[in-house]
C-alpha cells in the first residue's frame, strides 16, 4: 500500500512540481542566448568608417575651406590682402590659392596668380612663381603685365636662367615703356650684360 501510495505521489507531485523549474530554467536563459546573438549582430553592422571620417576632414582645414567658400571673391580677396598686409603669408597663400580654385575666371582669380607669384618668390619657390607669372601674362589685364614680366624675371634670375631672364626684361622695357619697373629692369640688365655668363 505504501509503495501504491509513493507511487500516486510522485506521479501527481513529480509530474506537477520538477517540469516547472526546468521549464522556469529554460524560460530564464532563453532570452540571454537571443541578447547575445543580437549584441554580436549589432557589433557587425556598427558603421565605423563614417563615423571617423569627420574629424579627420576637419583636421586638413575643411571647415576653414567651407567657410571661405561662402565669401565672394571680391571678399577672399581682400582677406588675403589684410592678411599679406599683417604678415601672415601662409594665410594670404591659402586663401588667393583658393580664390584660383573657387573663381578662376574672374579677375580676382586672375590677379591671385601675380599675388601667388609674389608669394612664392618670397618662399624662394621659384618654379611655381614663374607657373603663376606666366599664367597672369596669358590671361592677365594689361595693367599688371608688367609686374608679372618683372616678377617673372626674378624668378628666372632664382634659377639662374639669366639668358631667360635677360630676354624677359628686355620684352618688359619694350613693351612697357612707362612702367615703374623699367628702371630696375635697366639696371638689372646692365648687371647681365658684361658677365652673363658666369652669373
Amino acid at each position: 500500500m505504501m509503495a501504491g501510495i509513493t507511487t500516486g505521489a510522485v506521479k501527481i507531485f513529480g509530474w506537477k512540481i520538477w517540469p516547472r523549474p526546468l521549464a522556469a530554467r529554460h524560460a530564464a536563459e532563453g532570452p540571454r542566448v537571443r541578447s547575445l546573438a543580437d549584441d554580436q549582430r549589432l557589433v557587425a553592422a556598427e558603421p565605423e568608417p563614417e563615423a571617423s571620417a569627420a574629424p579627420a576632414a576637419s583636421a586638413f582645414g575643411v571647415a576653414s575651406v567651407r567657410a571661405h567658400r561662402n565669401l565672394s571673391a571680391s571678399e577672399m580677396f581682400a582677406a588675403a590682402k589684410l592678411a599679406r598686409a599683417r604678415g601672415d603669408a601662409d594665410e594670404a597663400l591659402r586663401i588667393s590659392k583658393q580664390i584660383e580654385e573657387f573663381f578662376p575666371s574672374s579677375p580676382e582669380g586672375i590677379e591671385s596668380h601675380v599675388t601667388l607669384g609674389m608669394l612664392y618668390l618670397a618662399r624662394d619657390q621659384a618654379e611655381l612663381a614663374l607657373q603663376e607669372f606666366a599664367t597672369f601674362r596669358r590671361v592677365g589685364s594689361p595693367e599688371m603685365k608688367a609686374e608679372a614680366y618683372f616678377g617673372q624675371a626674378q624668378a628666372l634670375r632664382k634659377l639662374a636662367r639669366f639668358d631667360d631672364e635677360r630676354t624677359v626684361l628686355e620684352e618688359l622695357i619694350a613693351n612697357y615703356a612707362r612702367s615703374i619697373y623699367v628702371a630696375a629692369a635697366r639696371a638689372r640688365l646692365n648687371e647681365l650684360a658684361p658677365d652673363a655668363g658666369r652669373h
